[in-house]
């Protein structure tokens, strides 16, 4: 037998001996971690009475948190987003207290737009990475409209059009 074809045979035994290679396994922990942080404003995605009563009352302080968590974005991102300046952002941060209703209803926007966002996309990650890439169907980055209420109503929109497969 010549040396190449025992180099050969060597190699497929070897390689029979080792463990197959296992394929690229996703883990639940980042998908879950982001879904435990939404659970608290599921309600008023549901009901908009639920969701009119929070605005009213205002939600807490800690929202704010919740939301940089969830969204991944800087303390500058979310103040632009909530029309607030950064020290004021921080203050919230520190300090225990209700939200007025402007700060409260625009965060539980923004948690039922990332909410609908991770059902069309099914990971928090492509969700993030389609919302910082132009999309003809809004003539938009979606990152950016999401200053206002009208602009999350208008992301909010295309992904349910994703959904329906109707992209134009």
């Amino acid at each position: 037998m010549s040396k190449s074809v025992k180099n050969r045979d060597t190699d497929i035994q070897a390689r029979v001996g080792q463990a197959p290679s296992k394929p690229y396994v996703f883990t639940e922990a980042p998908m879950q971690a982001f879904n435990d942080l939404l659970v608290p404003y599921e309600t008023y995605f549901k009901s908009p009475l639920a969701k009119l009563g929070a605005i009213k009352h205002g939600l807490g302080s800690n929202s704010i948190s919740d939301l940089l968590k969830v969204t991944g974005a800087t303390q500058s991102d979310i103040a632009r987003w909530l029309h607030i300046t950064e020290p004021t952002l921080r203050k919230h941060l520190q300090s225990p207290h209700d939200l007025n209703q402007g700060l409260s209803e625009h965060i539980i926007q923004l948690f039922e737009l990332f909410d609908k966002g991770m059902d069309t996309f099914g990971s928090p990650d492509e969700f993030k990475s389609w919302l910082k890439h132009y999309n003809p169907g809004i003539d938009a980055i979606p990152y950016d409209l999401l200053d206002s209420i009208t602009g999350i109503s208008i992301v909010i929109s295309q992904l349910i059009r994703i959904d329906y497969g109707v992209l134009a």
